[in-house]
């Protein structure tokens, strides 16, 4: 894919979402290193790095075409935001993070485990520790993989928003 087709799929995925264009570029940014072809260990596929278990109705072809790969890494996205609905925009889209990259059960755990403390539950920085005490469906988190992607992408992405998207 071109550079500028990549910047094409990421606006339309971008009005498409109400996502930031910024935060889709640093998602793919750090799930793949804009390899399209990029295939994890676990086999997730293509730039946004999608598990086709979360995705059955499209085959692994349709997976790793870019243009779809981030239409739907972004609509997923959208939605791991949207699960967080009493949280401040910003924290909304850390809690996303963590949703998209471990799955939302483990962050609506840890949020329950930080709650049943007396802790915080509106921040990420305050429910992220309790990630070490949870299991969902009997498993538990990888933390450190789980808190590296959102810092990661979070440090990228605030210090990229409020600029003009690239073209």
């Amino acid at each position: 894919m071109e550079t500028a087709d990549l910047y094409a799929a990421i606006a339309q995925a971008a009005a498409r979402t109400s996502l930031d264009w910024w935060l889709i570029y640093s998602v793919i940014e750090q799930e793949s290193g804009f390899d399209e072809r990029s295939e994890s260990g676990c086999g997730a596929l293509g730039l946004m790095q999608l598990m086709p278990s979360s995705f059955p109705a499209w085959s692994r072809t349709s997976l790793l075409d870019p243009a779809n790969n981030v239409k739907l890494g972004s609509e997923f996205l959208s939605e791991c935001i949207a699960i967080w609905k009493k949280e401040s925009p910003d924290e909304m889209v850390k809690f996303g993070l963590a949703s998209y990259n471990g799955g939302s059960g483990y962050a609506l755990a840890a949020q329950q485990a930080a709650g049943a403390a007396g802790q915080d539950t509106a921040t990420w920085a305050s429910v992220e520790p309790f990630l070490r005490q949870i299991e969902v469906a009997g498993k538990r988190p990888d933390v450190e993989q789980i808190a590296d992607y959102v810092r990661t992408i979070w440090t990228k992405y605030e210090r990229r928003r409020g600029h003009a998207a690239l073209a």
